[in-house]
């Protein structure tokens, strides 16, 4: 029974290794894994991530298609003899043609860092499950070899009259259900190492162990808004919806020189004096739009009178006549309140991306008081563990001297491994936490990791100082040492 203590002790502090259960000369060819060589497998095996990689390529080759095409447009602009008039979307296409594939770039840029972590995150949840299910065999296989031991005890009382049938009925019925118990939990191992094996395109009926080093990660309000601030800035969803809301601006304020350039900045005026106002009434905004579209209007009706100097008299030109195909109104095509149109989108985007933002750091949050619950959990798991490792130490000497009966003994080692499997499951629960914290702060958590084992000890006196100094009721761990 000590020796499955000090077993689980060490798991909580040194490498957590899983064995396949195989036979012992078999362990010595077994591929052993890391968790960082599990993720790069993964990456390499997945087509998924392939995919991306060739996205982010091909929009890097349409960003300089884009460039490219810019400048000869300009070029051909520049000439007398090349150049033609260009509606108002033509001109738009042409500005915006560059800020657009450079915004699809930078979207398949985030979207392939976004899969990369969605990637590391199943892997290591799959790695974990691995493990936490070889954690659990190996504990029911050593509680399965104690069991047989302890009715071989007990058949050697039976034979010599110290010990009834009825007892040692029930030590044969302890072994088969020990025994069936690691028969179920090596099922789920095999189960996990399935599953592992498929995504880093191993064959799962090799012979191969994973391995992952203990760490975690300090957690104090510092943290979070450290997390809070990274995930605003690295978010994928986030960032779509800024670089959409920095297209929509663009478009608008390219729309308003484009609109000078064409009409006058004295037609504009009034428009464009609108536009330091420090908030937008677009009904005032509207009435003066219209007025612009009337007098823009207003300038090709009517007649030009054009004097012939050989002959003495004065020709009569309806002005819609010498109009040019894309003068006037004209130049709006089918989209005369392309601007106004074009303001609402970008207000639009602007309510779009204030929302995902406030969501986010709502998601932020949760998550890491998820985590942080997760950690409690932990914590208390593991200072059970002390607690009933200190018992059973107790509860052995008095066993070895015989003040205490076997009964009473067994007790104390099942409250002890009871403890053993609650901090293994709470290790992994916590472990997990983590990995969705990481996942919804956009990798924040990256260069938070610390080696080793939780220093619970340490971490609960920090939060109770943390608390202090904040001011606020304890919603921490909620007992004294």
């Amino acid at each position: 029974m000590r020796k499955l203590q000090k077993a689980a002790v060490a798991l909580m502090a040194a490498a957590v290794i899983v064995q396949a259960l195989m036979p012992s000369g078999v362990l010595a060819e077994e591929r052993r894994i890391t968790l960082e060589e599990a993720l790069k497998l993964a990456a390499a095996e997945s087509g998924e991530l392939a995919q991306s990689r060739l996205q982010v390529q091909a929009k890097t080759i349409e960003l300089t298609q884009a460039q490219d095409a810019v400048t000869n447009q300009r070029e051909k602009d520049s000439s007398s003899l090349l150049a033609k008039p260009h509606s108002l979307s033509q001109d738009l296409g042409i500005g915006l043609k560059v800020p657009e594939a450079r915004k699809v770039l930078g979207e398949a840029e985030r979207e392939l860092a976004n899969k990369e972590l969605q990637l590391r995150s199943e892997v290591e949840k799959l790695v974990f499950t691995t493990l936490q299910a070889a954690d659990n065999a190996a504990l029911l296989e050593q509680k399965w070899t104690q069991a047989q031991k302890r009715l071989i005890t007990l058949e050697t009382k039976l034979k010599f009259g110290a010990a009834g049938q009825e007892e040692a009925d029930k030590r044969k019925e302890a072994v088969d259900r020990a025994q069936s118990e690691l028969k179920v939990a090596r099922l789920a191992l095999k189960s996990a190492k399935l599953q592992l094996g498929e995504k880093l395109g191993i064959d799962p009926e090799s012979a191969f162990t994973v391995e992952a080093m203990p760490d975690y990660v300090v957690l104090t309000q510092e943290q979070m808004r450290e997390f809070v601030a990274y995930a605003e800035k690295h978010d994928f969803e986030l960032y779509k919806d800024t670089e959409a809301r920095k297209l929509a601006e663009e478009k608008v304020h390219l729309t308003r020189k484009l609109y000078s350039a064409k009409f006058g900045e004295k037609d504009m005026q009034l428009i464009e004096a609108m536009y330091s106002t420090p908030a937008m009434d677009y009904e005032l905004f509207m009435a003066n739009y219209d007025s612009l579209l009337g007098e823009i209007k207003r300038k090709w009706e009517g007649i030009f009178l054009i004097p012939v100097p050989i002959v003495p008299i004065v020709l009569r030109v309806p002005k819609v006549v010498l109009q040019g195909e894309y003068d006037g109104l004209r130049y709006f095509d089918d989209t005369p309140y392309l601007l106004p149109v074009s303001m609402l989108e970008a207000d639009k985007a602007r309510l779009k991306e204030q929302d995902t933002r406030k969501k986010l750091i709502d998601k932020v949050k949760k998550s890491y008081l998820d985590a942080k619950t997760a950690e409690e959990a932990y914590a208390q798991a593991l200072m059970l563990v002390d607690t009933r490792k200190t018992e059973l130490e107790a509860t052995s000497k008095k066993h070895a001297v015989g003040w205490i009966k076997d009964d009473e003994f067994e007790k104390a080692s099942e409250a002890s491994e009871e403890a053993q499997k609650g901090a293994i499951a709470g290790y992994y629960a916590y472990r997990s936490a983590l990995s969705a914290l990481n996942v919804v702060s956009a990798g924040a958590l990256d260069s938070a990791w610390k080696p080793g084992a939780l220093p619970y000890r340490a971490a609960e006196a920090a939060d109770r100082r943390e608390e202090s100094g904040a001011g606020t009721t304890k919603t921490g761990r909620g007992h004294d040492q």
